[in-house]
This record gives structure tokens, sequence and C-alpha cells, in this order.
């Protein structure tokens, strides 16, 4: 059996490494209202898909983000000023994203399985969390969507990670804590899906979920 992990909000809590970059990024680099922060999620997001795409590079996206921000802002920005803000946001964001507590554990619990992450992040940006975080050995592949230009929930990316283990679709397992990307993604590919709840906010609709990782070898044996 191939387990595969979402990693943002899955094993990483990534939210609030995000709000807290993006507090600081507002008061001490910008100067403004940090009260925008569902904003910048879109614009980022917007940008980061277009990086997936082959449309434009990495440095755009980034640039391209911190600019938008501030135009809708009413607040004026060079390249250069956004460059460095921008470098400045993802270190902290970098360093602050931290594993949930019952990560290691579950993943300990899995040694016998052959373990990968599916993930709409940034290749380099995914290592140097799962490094700092002690998880990169747990690991033996991390799929992402510059490999092959399709980001979750299209099937193609989880085609891809089957592929790449050697497995049948039907003989892989994915958990991740959004029903959209992750639960309906990998479902709709064939693979068997699990939904991290952690917050408790799927409570009325009838799905294969967990609240925590503790309960994941369980969940898997049933």
């Amino acid at each position: 059996m191939i387990i595969l992990f979402d990693l943002d909000d899955t094993l990483i809590d990534s939210e609030s490494a995000h709000l807290l970059a993006f507090d600081q990024m507002c008061q001490e680099h910008l100067k403004i209202e940090n009260n925008n922060a569902q904003n910048w999620i879109t614009i980022k997001n917007r940008n980061l898909n277009l990086f997936f795409e082959g449309k434009i590079s990495l440095e755009e996206h980034r640039l391209n983000s911190i600019i938008e921000f501030c135009k809708i802002n009413d607040f004026k920005i060079s390249k250069a000023e956004a460059e460095k803000v921008y470098q400045q946001y993802h270190l902290l964001l970098l360093q602050s994203c931290k594993a949930f507590p019952d990560v290691i554990p579950a993943l300990i619990e899995l040694k016998n399985h052959q373990l990968g992450i599916i993930s709409n992040g940034i290749y380099s940006d995914q290592i140097y969390k799962l490094r700092q975080n002690k998880l990169l050995p747990f690991f033996s592949k991390i799929i992402v969507p510059e490999d092959i230009g399709f980001s979750k929930p299209a099937k193609e990316i989880f085609f891809y990670a089957a592929q790449e283990f050697g497995a049948s679709l039907s003989n892989c397992i994915y958990i991740g804590d959004s029903y959209e990307l992750d639960y309906l993604g990998s479902m709709n590919a064939g693979m068997r899906s699990i939904l991290l709840d952690r917050k408790k906010i799927y409570q009325n609709q009838n799905r294969k979920k967990i609240y925590s990782l503790n309960q994941l070898k369980f969940a898997i044996e049933l």
C-alpha cells in the first residue's frame, strides 16, 4: 500500500505561518492595514497557478503578487522594493512552518509502507519545510506541479504520483485537509481518500474522515 499526503495544513501548520508572515509584511515593511489576508492569499494563489502552468516565472509570481497586493491597497512600490519585501516575507513564512504534534508519531507507525507527498507547493519550499521539521527521511517521493504542469485537484497529478511509485491508483491512499483539492481530487482519480478534518468543519457530511493523524493507522486498516 502506498500512502500519500498533502503537506500544507495536513502535516505542516502553514496557515499560522502565512498569517504571521503576512502580518509582519503589512506592519513592518508596507505600513498598511493588515486586514486583507484573504486578498493576499487570492492574489498569491492566482500567480502561483500561473507559474505552475508555465505562463510566468517563479520570480514573476513573487513580484507580481506583491505589486498587485500593494496596488489594491493604494500603495506604490518599485520592483526592487517588492523583491526585498517578498524575500523577507518568504523567509519568515518558511521558518515559521512547524509540523503538527501528531505527525512524526503517525509517520513512525507507517514505517512499513512507502510514503510520499503530493503538494500544490513549490518544490524547493516544500523540501525546506520537510527538512526543517525532520520529516524528509520519511518520504521517498515529493510530487509537485512543477513536475508535470498540473496541480490538485487535476487527476493528472495523482496519476503521475501512482506511476512514480509503480503502483495502481487503487493501491494508493491519499490524506489531505482540503475537501475539494485532496479528498475529491484523489478520489476522482481512483485513489482511496481520507479527509483530515483538523478543525471539524465537515461535521454534517458523510465521507471518510479523521480529526487527527493519531487515527490514521486505524482508518487505513478499515
